[in-house]
């Protein structure tokens, strides 16, 4: 009996011991795709704390010179980078496509995941056929047609007209799967009780699926502030420049025409951690909505 208890208890602490050699590993792993990751980010911060003279020649991992003060004084002092008003810009257009995304998008999936009508399955696979066409093959024409309205720089509406017509397909598979979530007899309820269908919608159905609205504002912040072609293509006038046009002004600083020229790394670094910090600020606040809804995706097909 006794022999029989000291293998169970060998069994176990050798299956203990397999368990922590797994968990172990497991972290070591996530220890190093984690350096990887943030290795990028490391570069671009000591980037920006050398000299003109280091950042242009050299490529070291230690910054042999500091002049990180320098360069944020060079950047913000620039008289073309006019922070405030290219963030004040961008955040127009991040709430004027946010806001149409989430209106007509949500509508349109709503209409998907609760309503019945012919061929419903059929337009809903058309539908998501066209996210395999490349954007960029609609440019040009999109392009005549904002010039020749006359509308390629008025109030930026090239870079967000197209939200509110539910044209962005993923948005609405996203609000289509959290829709499909809500019980129908929840919805039923709220008809048998007078409401209408846009009082269902907006105090029920949107109020219910908040991860998902909150996923659209994450996506559509750091989208529109890496867009960097829509405003390279609509905008020319430099009191219009958005923060994806900050980071060319000292990309360009140094242009003299030739195809050859110096690249000031250390004042487009510090540029592009001034841009960076609304996009962390933002995801840390709503990083547990953002997880939330990539959860809820796979909830129901």
């Amino acid at each position: 009996m006794g022999a029989i208890v000291k293998l169970k208890h060998g069994a176990h602490r050798k299956n203990g011991a397999k368990k922590q050699t797994r968990i172990a590993l497991t972290y070591i792993l996530l220890i190093a795709f984690a350096i990887v990751a943030l290795m990028p980010l490391y570069y671009l911060i000591i980037t920006a704390m050398k000299d003109l003279s280091e950042a242009s020649t050299q490529a070291t991992m230690f910054p042999q010179s500091f002049a990180l003060f320098e360069n944020i004084r060079f950047v913000i002092t620039h008289p073309d980078y006019k922070v405030v008003r290219m963030f004040l810009n961008t955040m127009f257009i991040f709430l004027m496509k946010t806001t149409g995304t989430v209106i007509t998008c949500s509508m349109a999936a709503y209409a998907f995941a609760m309503y019945k009508f012919p061929f419903k399955n059929v337009i809903f696979f058309i539908l998501l056929s066209t996210m395999m066409i490349p954007g960029e093959i609609l440019g040009i024409p999109i392009y005549e047609f904002m010039v020749n309205t006359g509308l390629k720089e008025v109030a930026y509406i090239p870079l967000w007209i197209a939200s509110w017509f539910a044209t962005d397909v993923f948005m609405i598979f996203l609000f289509r799967q959290f829709f499909q979530t809500i019980p129908k007899p929840l919805i039923e309820a709220a008809r048998m009780d007078g409401y209408g269908e846009l009082g269902i919608f907006f105090k029920i159905v949107l109020p219910l699926n908040t991860p998902v609205v909150v996923t659209v504002i994450l996506l559509y912040f750091v989208g529109t502030y890496n867009d960097l072609y829509g405003p390279a293509l609509y905008i020319s006038d430099s009191s219009n420049w958005v923060m994806a046009n900050s980071i060319s002004i000292f990309e360009n600083l140094f242009q003299s025409g030739s195809s050859s020229y110096l690249v000031p790394w250390n004042y487009v670094s510090v540029a592009s951690l001034i841009a960076l910090m609304p996009v962390v600020l933002i995801f840390s606040f709503m990083q547990k909505k953002f997880l939330q809804s990539v959860a809820g995706v796979g909830i129901k097909g």
